[in-house]
């Protein structure tokens, strides 16, 4: 009987260079602190408003568990979760304030 052929390479695959020169990779690395930027402000501004709104008090999800309902509609969850949200904004404005090009 025949062995059976080895589907993994003994070599390991060619590994690009650490360091990009500086014309490639730069748009890549803006990308990604722009969309990083956009979802964490997007994220924070929903977490400081959404539980002082309607949608936090009658949520579907929520009457269906009364203690959790209960919890929930107390001031200090309402404010720990815009905490939240406004740490996240700050992080997020942080990193745009702290992103230098190299």
């Amino acid at each position: 009987m025949q062995p059976s052929p080895n589907l993994a390479s003994s070599q390991p695959p060619p590994v690009a260079p650490a360091s990009l020169p500086p014309h490639q990779g730069r748009w890549l690395l803006r990308a990604d602190l722009f969309l990083r930027v956009m979802v964490r402000l997007y994220l924070g501004l929903v977490l400081v408003f959404l539980p002082w709104t309607h949608m936090w008090t009658y949520n579907r999800f929520l009457l269906y568990f009364a203690p959790v309902a209960r919890l929930s509609a107390t001031g200090a969850v309402r404010g720990l979760v815009s905490g939240l949200g406004l740490l996240n904004l700050w992080i997020a404005i942080f990193d745009a304030i702290q992103y230098k090009e190299s």
